[in-house]
């Protein structure tokens, strides 16, 4: 059977039970692209792993039918992680890409979900850093979409100038791309040009907190 042709059908396995276009919303692709993946097309890296992680089944059997299609489900509360992968905490945080949200915690244990350590070094994520946040609200689309499930790395408190980082601000959590002026402004900008840039001067700067950097919605950013 021709490699198109079987991952298509590890495809359809990893997303029964759910509509394609339901899938696709979750995953960040559109809904035409899955299909042709269906089909029997070829997907890119990117898509993949997106794919793969909004179906919860492991990159490795979804690319090539190697090793387990979960890994308990990818849930791993109490569990062994197997060699090679780490745990990554999933936060109940929705970082507004919006106005802006309250930071809201479940009570209880964090869902965790275990991720290949050498992938989120690729992707610039330190893996005892990494947690799994839900962006929530449009302002910054197309990179980051309302629902995304993302990969934060917590370490980096400092602005990384043109990069998108979770913040805390006036007491809400909010998730904007960061840049900095010469003369020290700090400017939270928002991909959604129908958004408006917001400016931090200096002297309220020290009350803005910088939680994390995002590095992975649904793909690389």
């Amino acid at each position: 059977m021709p490699a198109e042709t079987q991952f298509a059908r590890r495809l359809e396995l990893a997303i029964s039970g759910e509509s394609v276009h339901a899938f696709s919303k979750r995953a960040g692709i559109p809904d035409s692209t899955v299909r042709k993946y269906l089909a029997g097309t070829m997907p890119g890296l990117d898509n993949l792993i997106a794919m793969a992680t909004a179906a919860d089944v492991t990159l490795d059997w979804l690319a090539a039918e190697r090793g387990p299609m979960r890994i308990s489900g990818s849930l791993i509360v109490g569990g062994e992680v197997p060699d090679g992968f780490v745990p990554v905490p999933k936060l109940d945080i929705r970082p507004s890409a919006g106005p802006g949200s309250l930071t809201v915690y479940e009570e209880g244990e964090p869902d965790i979900l275990a991720f290949r350590e050498n992938w989120l070094r690729r992707i610039g994520v330190n893996p005892k850093s990494a947690r799994l946040m839900i962006a929530k609200g449009d302002s910054m689309r197309e990179t980051v979409d309302d629902g995304d499930l993302m990969i934060v790395d917590v370490s980096i408190r400092e602005v990384v100038n043109g990069a998108i980082h979770v913040l805390v601000y006036n007491g809400m959590v909010i998730l904007k791309r960061l840049q900095i002026l010469r003369n020290g402004v700090l400017l939270l900008k928002s991909d959604n040009p129908k958004y408006d840039t917001e400016e931090v001067p200096l002297n309220e700067q020290p009350e803005l907190i910088i939680e994390g950097r995002v590095l992975w919605a649904g793909g690389m950013i």
